[in-house]
Order: C-alpha cells, then sequence, then structure tokens
C-alpha cells in the first residue's frame, strides 16, 4: 500500500502515485481539488485528503 496526502501543492508527486487515473487540479473557492478515477468513477480530492493506493493498484480517498 502507498499513500499521498493532496496539499494543493504536490500535484506531481499525486500524479506519480495514480499516473493516468488523476485529473489535473482546479480550484474552486480558494481550495484546490482534485478528481481520480477509483475504478468506481472520479472522485473529488480536497486539500488534506489522502490518497491510497492498494497492493493491487486500485486506489481510493479518506
Amino acid at each position: 500500500m502507498k499513500t499521498v496526502t493532496y496539499t494543493g501543492t504536490n500535484y506531481d508527486e499525486v500524479k506519480r502515485l495514480c499516473g493516468d487515473k488523476v485529473l489535473a487540479p482546479y480550484f474552486c473557492m480558494g481550495f484546490s481539488l482534485l478528481s481520480v478515477d477509483t475504478g468506481e468513477g472520479f472522485v473529488s480530492v480536497n486539500e488534506g485528503d489522502t490518497i491510497v493506493q492498494e497492493d493491487d493498484g486500485s486506489l481510493r480517498i479518506e
């Protein structure tokens, strides 16, 4: 299992973990958000959320 916490400024680190399953960050009301494809559709990732990559490569957001 690998994890990375999205800080709003570490998109490159998130991209290394998620590969092509992450969309570029966008800004809403002063905050940065990402969208990550978890296999069950795209899920929004807010600053402070942790992205978890399981041993089988699947992604989930905590």
